[in-house]
């Protein structure tokens, strides 16, 4: 098993946290989840408007949306539009958005993973909308042009004003943070989409930090599946427990674990909760092909302060690394929330083969330098520098290049 990993830095020598302006001259559009068959989208438009949706084809082929789902709040004046369409993947289309006939918005659709065996992903986590002077990062990010997006947690800061200034992690702060999020970064604005998945950390989540008491936590995970384009898509994307699931991309397996919804507060209690945990070991025994294993904060950690599993649950992470271990499935694991980046590479003693862990943060936030802390398993790191992850994978006789 081959692995070429690739970090793209970029770095910001300049600014502090401050509130970012938001745009009102295009709707905040995000792709999800998307398949050969299917796309979803997340809308943010004000509550007024009345709006239509249709993807058009380079041949001139009209597709009307198979599903749509307006959320609104009764405090707030943004609703969300969840649109899911069926197309042919091999051509290229666009999507329309009207309001009384005419034409508002205009988007090129996103493909996708066009090669069963082959996908290039772009890791991220850790957007704080508090760096707008960082915000150039995200043309860097569509230059690479990747198949998919994977944004691993701390996607809002929803326990916090933009500013910096805390926030009670209450049902109304946190969609209208969300809110701010979704009309300020560039990403949503952009006009060729590129397809997103999600899972949160803690200040997604709730309060930081945030584990299975937190009282709001089914409130959040309803904004975070409307803010998300992957709920409604029900042959693409197997949902599991508060708001993991496992993604297939051909002949890869993506499994985004809630490592905040089930987390036990004692240090002797669960990372992920027993079902969650039960789930993921039984996904992994009965699809056996390359796995990434992902979460918001670390896996390994036990060597510094900051959350991670084996850090918070040291005893259910040896659980987790022994049940690992005995299945044989190929992993990775992606994290992220640490701002800073590492690969960490475990002898093959530990799981019986080749195994690694890839923490990408912050796309931007705050960044430190070297706290002189050495993690025994570290083979590339990045710190002081905003960044993102990009991974080439490959599937080919039975071997995993990445």
């Amino acid at each position: 098993m081959k692995f070429y990993t690739f970090f793209l830095l970029l770095i910001i020598l300049t600014g502090c946290a401050s509130a970012p302006k938001q745009r009102t001259d295009k709707l905040s559009i995000l792709q999800g989840i998307t398949s050969a068959k299917e796309v979803e989208f997340s809308i943010l438009a004000p509550t007024n408007k009345v709006l239509k949706f249709e993807m058009r084809s380079a041949e001139g082929e009209i597709l009307a949306p198979v599903a749509i789902n307006v959320v609104t709040r009764p405090f707030s004046p943004w609703a969300i539009h969840k649109i899911l369409f069926t197309r042919d993947q091999s051509k290229e289309f666009n999507l329309y958005v009207y309001e009384n006939q005419k034409i508002i918005d205009q988007r090129l659709v996103g493909k996708g993973q066009l090669n069963q065996s082959r996908v290039r992903l772009a890791v991220l986590s850790c957007i704080n909308d508090g760096f707008e002077d960082k915000f150039k990062i995200w043309s860097a990010l569509a230059n690479k042009n990747p198949e998919y997006i994977l944004m691993i947690g701390d996607n809002v800061y929803a326990n916090r004003e933009a500013k910096g200034s805390p926030l009670p992690s209450t049902a109304e702060n946190i969609w209208r943070r969300y809110t701010d999020v979704r009309l300020t970064i560039p990403f949503y604005f952009q006009e060729k989409l590129i397809p997103v998945h999600a899972v949160w950390d803690d200040n997604d989540y709730g309060p930081k930090d945030a584990n299975e008491e937190f009282e709001h936590k089914e409130a959040s995970k309803d904004i975070f599946e409307a803010f998300f384009a992957q709920s409604l898509s029900e042959e693409t994307y197997l949902k599991g427990y508060g708001v993991g699931g496992l993604l297939p991309l051909g002949d890869f397996n993506l499994y985004f674990l809630d490592a905040r919804s089930f987390r036990a507060k004692a240090k002797d209690g669960r990372h992920l909760g027993g079902d969650q945990y039960q789930w993921l070991m039984k996904s992994l025994k009965e699809e056996s092909q390359p796995s990434f294993i992902i979460k918001g904060d670390q896996f390994f950690g036990g060597y510094h302060e900051f959350e991670s599993y084996e850090g918070r649950h040291p005893e259910d992470f040896s659980l987790f690394v022994s049940d690992l271990k005995a299945l044989g499935t190929p992993f990775i694991f992606l994290s992220g929330d640490r701002h800073m980046s590492e690969i960490m590479q475990f002898p093959r003693s530990l799981f019986g083969l080749p195994s690694f862990e890839i923490t990408s943060s912050p796309m931007h936030g705050r960044v430190f330098e070297e706290n002189g802390v050495k993690n025994p398993w570290r083979v590339v790191q990045t710190v002081g520098k905003v960044n993102f992850t990009l991974i080439s994978n490959v599937a080919k006789d039975n071997h995993w290049f990445m």
